[in-house]
């Protein structure tokens, strides 16, 4: 491949002609060989002289995409030394040039002695962009007229202090809301070792996971989640000395020292003029090496030291540096400038950190999901498979604040090739797997697991009590029984399922009383209804296998990310307004579909549908208001028995039949002969009334809900009465989800309330076959 001159000729002359006649440098050598390097002195004048600066100027194979690099020298380099680097690549330069480099320790130079003081714009707003030599040679001008008159340094538009030092440990720092709270001037602070894939042992990634203060109060509530257990509050910190001795002598901590500065400091050339910049600058004054006296003393290899400064933006920032204990080398220099002798054997680093706090963590995400609309919602994940494991996995990156992950299935080898999970979790439950892997990328989400198979638990157990859920296990029974209790229970639940070997896909959306639920669109394709796209199966991908009743399905791993992306975005759009869009059902295929001739022939169309609640639907049915129909006698039969004992409570259950939208009461139980009534309280003879219930069965009426009677003229549902009837509306055995309630004063006027599971109960007309009982309370208060 031709060299970036051969291809770029004018601007190598462009750029010689430069470097030859430009005023404010002077060439003395160039060579163009692998690389185009000149050397020569940068001339500044201040305080009435020249000075010259000796350089080198260095264009990278990428030129003109990327900026040459500009190193500062000790001495001059000769003739044969420019043609030695023209010859060396890119990395062999700077290698060489790092051991003639003159560090000024100030910002902006970095390790290897060169400067970086230009940024190229975005490629996508203005094309390429190029600095050429004057320009650059002009603001390497500008930075050494400050360093020779003291003022501040030309900046650019980000700058990184720790990247300045001329040595930086492999080191990552992850530093946590502990390390944000203001009023105190230094401490303690402590860093917990993460673990690394074997390949990167030669770095090590720290949490800071507490900090203390030695000149300020500690608030006392304060909560240390990422400590070892025991150590996770100040209070535990300073009971348990010995348990912290253990934590540090184990490396299970590290204990560093930090104070708070006034401004930004400097870059400090070692750890000797660190001290010196601590004692000058500290706003209470002191000694801070005596901080750091006993550590020097242990002679430990490392030594944390955090600095905490007020940015350009007035924001807390840290520095995190380390004195590096690394042998003699530094004795005779530091001997000849009477360094104490326990710093003698110590170098100072620079260690990157940066901010481990959830608001900062979902920056990446702002513009399209507001980490503030989703952080408090919640997403039961139901089915970890490959759609559901990517779906979970973007919810959690995203910044939703909770999710639970339910399956019941096993994490096989086999399953990574397109599951969320690698090998290393095999033989884990699927939801396990996944919330690893989810906690993995985003510590700050809350995570559930439920091992279950949902054909074999109750709703309540395996979807959180809040939010919304997202179902991709895509086999009919299991969606259809899903589909019942999400309606029964008032849930807003999404659909994901890959079609045609991940071709297409379904997505949909139900809205109890609002979207087409799960039986809705079997009863419309049934109809073969204009609006519902019935997308047929590739006869060429028939099923791989089938494993217990499991069904293998081919699809690409590429298919299904894509299907996951899109469900996820679509459930980020409505967490993020929680505002029922028109559009409810989704078809995306990549591949022509029959019966949707506006786009048929675009790859990758999305097709978006509004389906409302069939009229046959008998889910969707029910969620109307219904309607109450009682027989005469039946009535006539409670009110007397409330009438003859006006004082006292009395009651009993009520059963007859229920259809879509109307519960008819045909019978009214007496309480039973042990049953418990008194003027304040009222409890039927179960027994007794189940006996009732039974001697009804055969002709094929059900329990429908319960009557008593108040002793006053008061039949507004009580407390105990709301919390009867929605246990009642959430068990099982009672075969109804909208128990009724009638209640009767004690001069015999009715009041018929509706309880439906998991909604707010609410007053119901009491009709008779010839006309109809008002009720005569104010409807209750939601």
């Amino acid at each position: 491949m031709s060299k970036w001159f051969e291809r770029h000729p004018d601007i190598l002359y462009a750029e010689a002609d430069q470097l030859a006649s430009t005023s404010s440098y002077e060439q003395q050598h160039h060579e163009l060989g692998n690389l185009f390097v000149s050397a020569g002195n940068i001339l500044v004048r201040a305080n009435g002289r020249v000075e010259r600066f000796p350089v080198a100027i260095v264009y990278a194979e990428a030129t003109p995409y990327d900026l040459p690099k500009v190193f500062l020298l000790d001495q001059p380099l000769t003739e044969s030394d420019v043609k030695i680097l023209a010859r060396l690549t890119c990395d062999a330069v700077a290698q060489v040039l790092q051991q003639k480099a003159r560090f000024y320790f100030k910002r902006h130079q970095n390790p290897d002695g060169s400067l970086c003081l230009l940024e190229q714009d975005n490629l996508d707003r203005h094309g390429a962009e190029f600095y050429d030599a004057r320009s650059i040679i002009r603001r390497v001008q500008q930075w050494l007229t400050a360093q020779l008159l003291g003022r501040p340094m030309p900046e650019s538009q980000e700058v990184e202090l720790y990247a300045h030092y001329p040595h930086r440990l492999p080191v990552h720092i992850l530093l946590t809301a502990a390390f944000y709270i203001a009023g105190a001037s230094r401490g303690h602070f402590y860093l917990l070792p993460v673990p690394l894939y074997t390949a990167q042992q030669d770095h090590q990634l720290y949490i800071g996971a507490g900090l203390v203060s030695d000149s300020a109060p500690t608030d006392e509530t304060i909560n240390w989640p990422h400590m070892p257990e025991g150590l996770r509050t100040p209070q535990q910190l300073t009971r348990q000395p010995g348990k912290l001795r253990q934590a540090l002598k184990d490396n299970k901590l590290v204990e560093g020292y930090w104070w708070s500065l006034p401004g930004e400091p400097p870059v400090f050339a070692d750890g000797v003029v660190l001290l010196q910049y601590l004692t000058d600058n500290l706003p209470e004054g002191g000694q801070p090496a005596e901080l750091l006296w006993k550590p020097l003393k242990d002679r430990r290899d490392y030594i944390f030291v955090g600095l905490c400064f007020p940015n350009r933006h007035a924001q807390p920032e840290w520095l995190l540096l380390t004195l590096e204990r690394t042998g003699n080398q530094f004795k005779a220099d530091y001997a000849r400038r009477n360094v104490p002798e326990l710093l003698r054997n110590y170098r100072l680093a620079s260690c990157y950190s940066e901010a481990f706090r959830d608001q900062d963590y979902h920056l990446r995400n702002s513009g399209r999901v507001s980490y503030e609309a989703v952080r408090g919602q919640a997403v039961t994940v139901v089915g970890c498979g490959a759609l559901g494991s990517e779906i979970a996995d973007s919810l959690g990156k995203a910044g939703v604040g909770h999710l639970k992950l339910v399956d019941n299935q096993t994490q096989y080898p086999h399953n990574s090739i397109r599951h969320l999970a690698g090998l290393h979790l095999a033989t884990l439950p699927k939801a396990v797997a996944v919330a690893q892997v989810v906690a993995d990328h985003n510590p700050f989400v809350k995570l559930d697991v439920a091992v279950e198979d949902i054909l074999r638990g109750e709703f309540a157990h395996y979807m959180l009590p809040a939010g919304i859920g997202i179902c991709s296990i895509a086999e009919d029974n299991t969606e259809a029984y899903l589909n019942e209790q999400a309606i029964a229970h008032q849930r807003t639940m999404f659909y994901a399922r890959a079609l045609r070997g991940g071709k297409a896909a379904r997505i949909f959306r139900i809205i109890p009383g609002v979207d087409a639920c799960f039986h809705c669109l079997t009863l419309y394709r049934r109809e073969q209804h204009e609006d519902f796209v019935d997308v047929p199966e590739d006869t060429a991908l028939p099923t791989l296998r089938n494993e217990c009743n499991n069904p293998i399905r081919p699809a690409s791993a590429a298919d299904l990310k894509l299907i996951s992306a899109l469900t996820s975005r679509l459930l980020l759009d409505y967490l993020q307004s929680l505002t029922p869009t028109a559009p409810n059902h989704w078809v995306w295929a990549t591949e022509p579909i029959s019966g949707l001739p506006e786009q048929a022939g675009v790859p990758f169309s999305l097709h978006t549908r509004s389906l409302l609640p069939h009229p046959d639907c008998p889910y969707c049915q029910a969620l109307h208001r219904m309607r109450v129909l009682i027989e005469p006698a039946a009535l006539d039969f409670m009110r007397q028995l409330t009438l003859a004992t006006p004082g006292v409570e009395t009651g009993g259950i009520l059963i007859g039949k229920i259809s879509a939208g109307l519960v008819h009461v045909q019978y009214a139980s007496p309480p039973g002969p042990g049953a418990v009534r008194t003027p304040m309280r009222f409890e039927r003879d179960v027994e007794s009334c189940q006996q009732f219930l039974n001697g009804y069965a055969a002709q094929g009426l059900l329990y429908l809900g319960e009557w008593h009677s108040h002793p006053d003229e008061n039949n507004n549902p009580s407390t105990t009465d709301l919390t009867s009837l929605a246990r009642i509306a959430q068990q099982p055995q009672y075969l109804t989800t909208k128990p009724i309630m009638l209640i009767f004063t004690r001069s015999g006027q009715v009041a018929c309330t509706v309880h439906p599971v998991s909604a707010t109960y609410y007053l119901c007309t009491l009709e008779t076959l010839a006309t109809t009982v008002e009720n005569t309370n104010q409807p209750p208060v939601d």
